[in-house]
C-alpha cells in the first residue's frame, strides 16, 4: 500500500507518487491526494496533513502551498484563518503579520477602520482618552494654539483686549478698533 503522505490513482504501477505541495494523504492506500483547505497551507511534498495558518496569517484559498501576511491596518489574532481583519477606529496596525491591534494614545484619534496610524489632535481641540474616535473642540471664549493635546487644561481663556468666538479655535483675535474686552475667556 502506498504510505499516507503518498498515492497512486493508477493500477499497475511500480511507485507511488508523493502529495503535491497544498495537497496531503492522510491515510495508506490513497489513490488520491486531498487539498488542503481554506486556512490551512501545506509548502512540502509528501505530507500527510495541513498546517493552520499562523496568527497574523491567513490563507484565503485551498490547495495553497503558503500562508500569508496580513497588511498594515489589518490583524488575525487567531490561527486557522481565512482572512485578516480591519483595525476599528480608535486602534491602528503598523506592521505586517500583525496579532493584535494597538489603541490610538491619549492626544490621538483614528476615526476610520483599517488604518496604519492615528491622527494627532488638531489645534483648538484635544483628545482626553486612549482609543478615541474623535477630538473634542475647545469651547468658545478657550483656544489651543498645540497640536496633540491630552486634556481640556490645553483651552487657554482668551485674554483681556481678546475674544474667541467659535468652538476649536487655535488662536484668539484681538479687539476691534473702538472696542474692548475687560474680561478674559470671552
Amino acid at each position: 500500500a502506498c504510505a499516507a503522505g503518498t498515492y497512486q490513482p493508477s493500477t499497475g504501477q511500480s511507485s507511488c507518487s508523493d502529495a503535491d505541495a497544498g495537497y496531503y494523504v492522510a491515510n495508506s492506500g490513497s489513490t488520491s491526494q486531498t487539498a488542503c483547505s481554506v486556512g490551512t497551507f501545506q509548502p512540502s511534498t509528501g505530507q500527510n496533513s495541513c498546517l493552520d495558518a499562523d496568527s497574523g496569517y491567513y490563507v484565503s484559498s485551498t490547495a495553497s502551498p503558503s500562508q500569508y501576511a496580513c497588511a498594515v491596518g489589518t490583524y488575525q489574532p487567531y490561527s486557522g484563518q481565512s482572512s485578516c481583519l480591519d483595525s476599528d477606529a480608535g486602534y491602528y496596525v503598523s506592521t505586517t503579520a500583525a496579532t493584535a491591534q494597538t489603541a490610538c494614545a491619549a492626544g490621538t484619534y483614528q476615526p476610520s477602520t483599517g488604518q496604519t496610524s492615528c491622527t494627532d489632535a488638531s489645534a483648538g481641540y484635544y483628545v482626553p482618552t486612549t482609543a478615541a474616535t474623535s477630538q473634542t473642540a475647545c469651547s468658545a471664549g478657550t483656544y489651543n494654539p498645540s497640536t496633540g493635546s491630552t486634556s481640556s487644561s490645553a483651552c487657554l481663556d482668551a485674554d483681556a483686549g481678546y475674544f474667541v468666538a467659535n468652538a476649536g479655535s487655535a488662536s484668539q483675535t484681538a479687539c476691534a478698533a473702538g472696542t474692548y474686552q475687560p474680561s478674559t475667556g470671552q
